[in-house]
């Protein structure tokens, strides 16, 4: 039916994918950055990568086997778009890390370095596929003759996704968004090998001047990543098929992954709280 004309795809919309990404990007938008909530705020960027290496690698695996339609395509590209601001903690994770001598500061940029070789491959990756998408535009995916019922969603108005500026507005900003990724990588290899090192006081003093702008941001970008999704899933909604609802592997593996970082944080808590017990002196006897 035409009203019904799209295929559901649970491993891509599902809602275990959808509750892990709403999940990660709200908590790494209201945790502050200091040295208390700094394995939390640690577990969620990791959580951040792998998540988005997992759901570009399954976009780019349908996509080569002809099973992505456009609609999951922008659903893909959404959530993408919105965990940049979480991706940027990398640099700055990285430049801190960088700045100890120690053998846990050197452990922990071996491991940071890692991470964000997967950040940076996945960056590679979606790009590359993302521009393929919108270059085939209303031709791509498994389901071409759906595509003129896809709706995007910019700033809450629905635009057709076959439409012409549209394809040439993002094709222009994956041009930049290029450019812009090579220069960090310019970036990181400078500070790589010339040997670059910032103080260790200087991110900390910086991040404590202006907290509350760095929230009200973060929530900001949250809050429309969001909103913006859901609004292409519910205008998108009378036309998929019903499924996209269905629990399954891919939607569990999405949760448990959020429950590693449920575990840092409530260890977090309860340390604070400890900390908190011993620093408390103990009241005089009446």
């Amino acid at each position: 039916m035409a009203d019904r004309c799209i295929i559901s795809n649970p491993d891509i919309a599902g809602i275990g994918t959808r509750i892990n990404f709403y999940a990660t990007i709200f908590l790494m938008a209201l945790i502050p950055e200091n040295e208390r909530t700094s394995e939390v705020v640690n577990s969620l960027y990791e959580n951040s990568v792998y998540y988005g290496l997992a759901l570009v690698l399954t976009a780019i695996i349908q996509t080569l086997q002809t099973q992505l339609d456009l609609y999951h395509a922008i659903f893909v590209m959404q959530i993408i778009f919105s965990l940049n601001f979480v991706y940027s903690y990398g640099m700055s994770k990285f430049i801190r890390d960088s700045s100890g001598n120690s053998t846990e500061s050197r452990v922990k940029l071996r491991r940071t370095k890692v991470i964000m070789a997967i950040q940076i491959s996945t960056t590679i990756m979606f790009t590359i596929w993302l521009l393929y998408v919108w270059i085939k535009d209303d031709h791509f995916g498994s389901q071409p003759e759906c595509n003129h019922l896809v709706k995007y969603v910019f700033v809450f108005a629905n635009i057709q996704a076959t439409e012409s500026w549209l394809r040439v507005l993002f094709i222009i900003y994956l041009v930049f968004f290029s450019c812009a990724l090579l220069l960090r990588f310019i970036l990181i290899f400078s500070l790589y090998v010339g040997g670059h090192h910032k103080s260790p006081s200087v991110k900390p003093r910086a991040r404590q001047e202006i907290p509350h702008l760095k929230i009200v941001l973060s929530v900001g970008s949250a809050v429309y990543g969001v909103a913006t999704l859901e609004l292409i899933v519910h205008r998108n909604g009378a036309n998929i098929q019903p499924g996209e609802e269905t629990w399954g592997f891919g939607q569990i593996l999405a949760l448990i992954l959020l429950l590693g970082c449920v575990v840092d944080i409530v260890v977090s808590i309860r340390e604070q709280y400890l900390r908190h017990e011993e620093a408390t002196p103990p009241s005089a006897s009446a």
